[in-house]
């Protein structure tokens, strides 16, 4: 994300709206940045340079490119596939200069939360929500939201660029979640073990990982472009 502002011109509005934020969202590891995050639900806390907007993925309250970054992070996979395309779409509308969507993808993704499950259920541990929501509906794949992307900048008559890669290898995934299916203790634990191994292990592909992570950047002139 730092990578994606570090070209924006000085600016007295916020720079970053953050879909989904959730409690604080992405605005907590971003230092010096105005953010404005929006939610169905307002968090308890809150930061420096956090503003706060009640609102839905599938209608942002927000004027046409009225932020130059829009992030979403771990949201599309929780949407119906009916929603999806109207998201994306206003995702895209109240960018100006690029889109960051993360989240995880395809058969990896669904099949390290199903692993998960399986885990907890065997070990008599409760199911976090998020796990059983995500497996409501199929995964977000690549080519599906990259399409989606295409024709909401081809909409607005803007070229895009979009860049894809990966985070969170599966086999991290795994280790992590087989330590919190048998202990919070365990979690913790292996929380601190794999940051320590991370810089270490190779990064993830397509196959391996179970995040994806997708750049849409846009540029004014008429026409579409993808690489």
């Amino acid at each position: 994300m730092q990578t994606v502002l570090k070209d924006l011109p000085p600016q007295s509005k916020p720079v970053l709206l953050d879909v989904g934020c959730g409690p604080i969202g992405i605005a907590a590891s971003l230092k010096g940045v105005h953010v404005v995050g929006v939610d169905v639900k307002p968090p308890l806390e809150t930061v420096d340079d956090f503003t706060f907007q009640q609102g839905t993925i599938t209608n942002l309250p927000f004027a046409d490119r009225s932020f130059p970054v829009v992030s979403c992070i771990d949201v599309i996979e929780h949407l119906p596939l009916d929603a999806r395309d109207l998201a994306l779409k206003e995702l895209v509308r109240v960018a100006s200069r690029a889109v960051l969507i993360a989240c995880p993808h395809g058969e990896t993704g669904r099949a390290c939360d199903a692993e998960f499950q399986r885990a907890l259920e065997m070990r008599r541990r409760p199911v976090p929500e998020w796990v059983l929501e995500h497996q409501g509906q199929p995964y977000p794949t690549s080519d599906e939201v990259a399409e989606k992307l295409l024709r909401a900048a081809r909409a607005s008559g803007r070229q895009v660029k979009i860049s894809l890669s990966y985070c969170e290898s599966v086999k991290a995934c795994q280790f992590v979640r087989e330590a919190a299916a048998r202990s919070d203790a365990l979690y913790v634990a292996a929380n601190v073990l794999l940051g320590a191994l991370l810089p270490m292990m190779p990064s993830p592909d397509a196959k391996s990982s179970y995040r994806m992570v997708m750049l849409a950047e846009f540029s004014p002139e008429n026409g579409v472009h993808s690489s």
